[in-house]
């Protein structure tokens, strides 16, 4: 994308960061609170104050480097620090003000953190220390829907290799699938730090794949994930309709359970509800460890709420903890997102956390999302108005009228769920992030453009302002309140 103008620039980040984390927790952390200011050097991230900036800095520092460089070029540096403090290097009259020198954003609270534009290599402020993943079993708060996947995951952290030779954990999202994983290899890291494992995600695997053919590197890929000890890939659904992927993952997998070895997988439904997948590498699937993860019941929920609020230093009483775990059922990152924007607007308006606050923002956010419709309504009501199938949306056919109908369906599933790029991608199709956020930029290109879109249906050919489809589709989607 050609990008010109600084503002342009912003612009483009803050789209990247809210396709990577979803809109819903952009909108809570970023969307009012912070600001976005480049530099010669990289990205200034200024925030309210040092509690928006601490939980910006420990959970999307990743985001905001990857976002940057895409639309930057070369290796920005980030820094996050409070709005009106000297940027690094500049002072006040209070001394210098490097943050990374014990500055004054350190002396606010904030850990302004400067990294390089590899992600999965930062260069982290002087005395900060980080697991190499966030998830850690000592955090995982266990009750009857996950406690027979904990269980597993612990023997796997005893008995590396000998437990399980393989273990398949799935469920629905947000439900700690990738916690749990993130917490085998943190905890096998700390009590084995001789054994050798290697975490990584579906796309990654499958990407890293595709990049080894295309280069001529595939030994050396092979090497790299066939000689590990325990191998963890999160979200193995990702292979599906990649018949390549899925056989160099088979012969991946038979070369470290001849070694002995282990491999940990998660998915977001049962391996024979992925119906894509290989006869050869569906029987292997089944033949592990399959367990579930379901979602949490009430009790658990008040946990999981009462230790997030431990770790962000919050006074929530149990009376607002109740609250939010009675209306907040679906799953883990929506009850957690549900605290995080209590937490945040308490924050900036320097205000308690009262029962009567919890009730204003959540009855909102539980209306809003009690309206909002699925990826997969979406979906199937964009393809009644064009005339076409659910999975004619979602195949890789690139007829005008289902890449049309595709694009749209894309756009309002962003703009209607909180999902993330990825997980629309994933959700149509098993189509790749970047699909994604092109179908957004095209549509949001048309939409500017005050464009007319044509289609053809089996009732013949239809022609309309794309704003005015958007509205219709969109009134039919989600109907006004009664309110």
């Amino acid at each position: 994308m050609n990008v010109s103008t600084l503002e342009e620039k912003v612009s483009s980040i803050r789209e990247r960061i809210a396709g990577r984390i979803g809109r819903g927790r952009f909108d809570t952390w970023f969307a009012q609170a912070v600001e976005f200011q480049l530099n010669p050097d990289g990205l200034d991230v200024l925030v309210a104050n040092s509690f928006v900036g601490n939980w910006i800095a420990a959970n999307y520092m990743n985001e905001l480097v990857t976002s940057a460089q895409e639309v930057c070029g070369g290796e920005p540096k980030v820094d996050v620090r409070i709005m009106d403090e000297p940027a690094p290097g500049e002072g006040d009259a209070r001394g210098e003000g490097d943050a990374r020198g014990g500055g004054n954003a350190e002396a606010a609270g904030v850990t302004s953190m400067t990294v390089s534009a590899n992600p999965h290599s930062p260069r982290l402020a002087r005395g900060t220390r980080r697991a190499p993943l966030r998830g850690t079993l000592d955090s995982f708060v266990v009750g009857p829907s996950n406690k027979l996947a904990y269980a597993a995951a612990g023997h796997v952290v005893r008995e590396p290799g000998r437990a399980f030779k393989l273990l398949v954990v799935h469920g629905g999202c947000g439900l700690g699938k990738t916690h749990l994983l993130q917490g085998i290899c943190n905890s096998l890291r700390r009590v084995h730090p001789t054994v050798e494992w290697r975490y990584i995600s579906g796309e990654q695997f499958t990407n890293e794949f595709i990049s080894a053919v295309k280069s001529g590197h595939v030994d050396l890929f092979r090497t790299r994930f066939r000689s590990v000890d325990v191998l963890v890939i999160d979200d193995i659904h990702f292979l599906a309709n990649k018949k390549a992927t899925q056989k160099e993952f088979l012969h991946t997998f038979d070369a470290i359970d001849a070694s002995g070895k282990a491999v940990v997988l998660s998915s977001d439904r049962h391996p024979r509800s992925i119906s894509t997948l290989s006869e050869p590498l569906l029987d292997r699937l089944i033949a592990g460890m399959v367990v579930e993860i379901a979602p949490p019941d009430l009790e658990i929920r008040r946990e999981i709420l009462s230790r997030r609020a431990a770790t962000m230093n919050c006074n929530v009483t149990n009376e607002v903890v109740t609250f939010i775990a009675e209306r907040i059922t679906r799953n883990v990152r929506e009850l957690e997102g549900a605290l995080y924007k209590l937490v945040a607007l308490a924050s900036l308006t320097k205000g308690p956390i009262t029962l009567d606050l919890a009730r204003t923002v959540l009855d909102d956010h539980i209306a809003r999302a009690a309206r909002n419709p699925s990826a997969d309504d979406i979906v199937r009501m964009v393809g009644r108005r064009f005339g076409i199938t659910r999975e004619q949306i979602c195949s890789k056919n690139r007829d005008r009228t289902i890449s049309l109908a595709r694009a749209v369906a894309m756009f309002l599933v962003r703009r209607h769920t909180s999902l993330s790029f990825p997980e629309i991608g994933r959700a149509m199709g098993n189509k790749n992030h970047s699909t994604v956020l092109m179908a957004n930029q095209r549509i949001e290109k048309l939409l500017r453009e005050e464009a007319t879109v044509t289609w053809k249906s089996p009732s013949g050919t239809h022609k309309a302002l794309l704003g005015g489809l958007l509205e219709v589709l969109e009134q039919e989607l989600v109907p006004p309140s009664d309110a």
